[in-house]
């Protein structure tokens, strides 16, 4: 039997008691960061910053949020108040939603009205951010190639308490002259979704809420047994503002691309066709390509009169440009008409289909190999790793536990919704412990702190450090792809315990006061200890595997060297503590800093040679292993798989002789003569076989 509601949240509220006490903080904190955590994962937000502000304005009112967050996508200022309470039975009523609403609007008027500095310390970030806030919402002009400009508030409420049933609709208004809308996530939507498998929520789009009756269209006339519907439509360029100026850059997750800035030459060249050939506009654009999970027809069939999972693909500089064009510009879209190529997914794996159109539509385009990081095989390496590699168990404990790599959002919860039985769900949870669960974005940030020493990067946000990590890791996968092997995986889950560990004694330490700056401490800290390490010695990372924890003189120096880490980032020379720990140079700067550590610690590193040549015979066993594994993958496709790959392969014209030949050795396989592959020639058949894969030919 699935798990209802009521057992989810109320595991959810046993789980935030038990991480927040492993974690050294209060219940009301660990919910806001694994919360926050939670809709970063789902595309919600970026890099939302914990500032928690609850101060007396103007007449004694209250100015309170508890996290920020800036939408360069759709240029809005987020604000985020938490609502946790420990309780299962609280709800949160219409009262208390516009007591919240109030009191963040009350912190942006403020800021607005440039009066903060009458309640914030001259040298408080809050004051530094509300300035930046007042800056950036009174810019009215157009700025090509670096608009800064804030056009819309967003509020947030996360809460674990249910919402009364009187709160039907919260509709969006103007403020400041500005856009607002109220957003609410709790454990009920949170569980709705995760039950539903998605990785987000689904936009549903009706086109007669934006004044129209329906999209013309004409349906493609595919062949049969095909996964998906296509379609080509005309879309009123009016259409297209409204609906991106209400959803923003949601509508643009499955573009991999960052169409979202209005800079660069097409974008004003789309920009000045609106100014001076609207009628035009149609013959001069590409078109957008967009992707639906399902659409609804007009009775007649041609038009289409309602979207769900609408994903513009191929197209975002396009639609970005219009609504500029609206706002910025004043201009008129009554002339502008957008064609469009809609392809309606019925595959079940949709969120992963998506993805693949997203990289062939825009293949025509500039996208690194970082880009498409999400699909590399290098999760599914590490997926299967963390599944094959039982963790040491703890002192104490009777079995071994599995770390959960998770590489897509919300996996980990998806899987136990598929057990029927409570007595599974328990074992899976004994099996792979929720804090035994890492994130890909979450290892990008532990590795680029602790094997690449780059705590500015880390600083940066998780889409700047992500795409430094899919960088370094694509390269090398490309290159020595053996590297990523048993050895590496507990590499990486050593790097784990030391991140998480050290967050944990910072935020259990005297000097740290809580709403500090423990996301730029944590990293710094670290890259520091390893930076300073003598010549020809690492950390013990092998002892921190096998303890599946901190060893006590690596504690000690964390602890000292974090309190250090903290005294140099505020001194930020004026700059925001947050911002400044973003640069390169603060970093090199710090490195610069002297640092000695003790003997005890010193005397608990490990020879780097030793760790070395571990890593050098795991390689060499890997490598050794996978030219086995490709040999009987060959044979166990048949030959009649290898004959279809090259009669695709021919008709296409993609394979050169030496290509061809190499797939006949394969084809030969159940034929009365075999030809046996050499270790050699069973590698360069495989890589044939992605080559084709790449372009396109799936048999």
């Amino acid at each position: 039997m699935e798990i209802t509601y009521e057992e989810y949240k109320s595991e959810y509220l046993e789980d935030i008691h038990l991480e927040a006490q492993i974690e050294g903080t209060t219940y009301n904190d660990y919910f806001l960061t694994d919360i926050l955590g939670k809709l970063v994962a789902m595309g919600e937000l970026i890099d939302p910053q914990p500032m928690v502000v609850n101060k007396k304005g103007r007449n004694n009112r209250i100015m309170s949020f508890d996290a920020i967050a800036f939408d360069e996508a759709d240029k809005s200022v987020v604000l985020i108040s938490n609502e946790f309470k420990d309780s299962l039975t609280e709800t949160l009523t219409l009262t208390d939603i516009n007591r919240i609403q109030t009191r963040m609007l009350n912190f942006l008027e403020e800021a607005y009205e440039g009066t903060l500095d009458k309640y914030f310390d001259l040298y408080d970030d809050v004051l530094k951010i509300g300035k930046d806030i007042a800056r950036r919402m009174h810019i009215d002009y157009v700025n090509l190639e670096n608009d800064e400009s804030i056009d819309k508030i967003k509020l947030i409420i996360v809460t674990n308490q249910d919402i009364s049933n009187a709160v039907r609709e919260l509709p969006p208004f103007v403020f400041l002259n500005k856009k607002v809308s109220l957003n609410i996530w709790g454990t009920q939507r949170l569980f709705e979704l995760y039950q539903s498998g998605r990785e987000r929520e689904p936009i549903i789009i009706r086109t007669e809420k934006y004044g129209i009756d329906g999209i013309p269209c004409i349906k493609a006339e595919m062949v049969d047994n095909v996964d998906y519907d296509a379609y080509l439509a005309i879309v009123p360029g009016e259409f297209l503002h409204k609906i991106y100026y209400e959803h923003g850059p949601h509508l643009l997750e499955g573009n991999i691309r960052a169409f979202l800035s209005n800079r660069g030459k097409i974008n004003k060249g789309i920009r000045n066709t609106i100014r001076t050939e609207p009628t035009k506009f149609f013959t001069y654009n590409n078109g957008i390509a967009c992707t639906a999970s399902k659409i609804v027809l007009s009775p007649d069939g041609h038009k289409i009169v309602e979207i769900e999972d609408l994903q513009i693909i191929n197209g975002g500089q396009t639609t970005a440009s219009l609504t500029s064009a609206v706002l910025k510009d004043k201009l008129s879209l009554d002339n502008i008409f957008v064609p469009m190529k809609l392809t309606v997914v019925k595959n079940d794996d949709y969120d992963t289909m998506i993805q693949n159109i997203s990289k062939y539509a825009n293949s025509q385009n500039t996208v690194t190999d970082a880009d498409f990081f999400s699909n590399h095989p290098f999760h599914r390496t590490m997926a299967s790793l963390s599944v094959h590699t039982p963790a040491p168990a703890k002192d104490g404990s009777l079995h071994g536990t599995y770390w959960y790599y998770e590489r897509s959002r919300g996996k980990y919860e998806q899987e136990q919704f598929k057990l029927y039985k409570k007595s599974d769900i328990e074992n899976f949870r004994k099996k792979y412990p929720k804090n035994q669960v890492v994130k890909k974005e979450e290892l990008a940030k532990y590795y680029t702190a602790a094997e690449l020493l780059r705590p500015d990067r880390v600083s940066a946000g998780s889409q700047k450090v992500m795409k430094f990590f899919a960088e370094i890791i694509d390269k090398k996968y490309q290159t020595q792809s053996e590297y990523f092997n048993t050895e590496f995986f507990r590499r990486c889950i050593s790097y784990t315990i030391l991140y998480r560990e050290t967050d944990r004694i910072v935020n259990k330490s005297d000097w740290y006061n809580v709403g500090g700056y423990k996301l730029n401490i944590v990293p710094y800290t670290i890259s520091k200890i390893i930076s300073a390490i003598p010549d020809g010695f690492s950390l013990d990372y092998d002892r921190i595997w096998k303890k599946q924890e901190l060893y006590p003189s690596l504690a000690r120096e964390i602890n000292r060297v974090a309190q250090i880490t903290n005294e140099f980032i505020q001194k930020s020379y004026g700059v925001i503590v947050t911002e400044y720990c973003k640069k390169e140079e603060t970093w090199k700067r710090y490195m610069e800093v002297p640092l000695s550590f003790s003997k005890e610690f010193t005397d608990d590193l490990m020879p780097l040679a030793v760790m070395e040549e571990s890593m050098k015979s795991e390689i060499k066993s890997e490598k050794l292993g996978k030219e086995l594994n490709v040999e009987m993958e060959i044979v166990s496709l048949g030959g009649e798989y290898w004959r279809n790959l090259i009669a695709e392969g021919v008709k296409r014209k993609i394979l050169s002789p030496m290509e061809l030949d190499l797939l006949n050795i394969a084809a030969s396989i159940d034929t009365a003569r075999p030809r046996i592959a050499t270790p050699k020639q069973a590698k360069l058949i495989w890589k044939i076989r992605q080559k084709l894969e790449n372009s396109g030919v799936l048999v």
